[in-house]
């Protein structure tokens, strides 16, 4: 249930909103600052984890130059396919076919002569 000192509370917050007692006069130069250096550190937080993933993809791509050289080619390969399988749904599936089977006719097509 609701209160009415919370109501009440309510009442006062919005017309602090809509009309506020004291004008706001903008940022201080510190606070400038201090918001200029927390932004530049999440953007440097995110292109090392962006750096990060990306190092860590390029190790695991098998066809990548600088894929480590402890896992084989099979391994990374089983590993590439499961992971394309698992992350698939039923249309994906149903579209992958779809493109195999219009690319296999089309080369097969090209084996085939034309009957007269």
């Amino acid at each position: 249930m609701i209160d009415m000192n919370e109501i009440q509370k309510s009442k006062e917050a919005a017309k602090n909103i809509t009309k506020p007692v004291s004008k706001f006069k903008g940022y201080t130069l510190e606070e400038i600052r201090y918001q200029r250096a927390l932004v530049t550190l999440q953007k440097e937080f995110c292109k090392n984890k962006l750096n990060r993933n990306l190092r860590n993809l390029n190790k695991s791509n098998p066809f990548s130059s600088a894929a480590s050289p402890s896992g084989s080619i099979p391994g990374k390969l089983g590993l590439l396919a499961g992971k394309l399988l698992t992350g698939l749904n039923y249309i994906d599936y149903a579209m992958i076919g779809f493109s195999m089977f219009g690319t296999i006719r089309k080369v097969l097509s090209l084996f085939h002569r034309k009957k007269k």
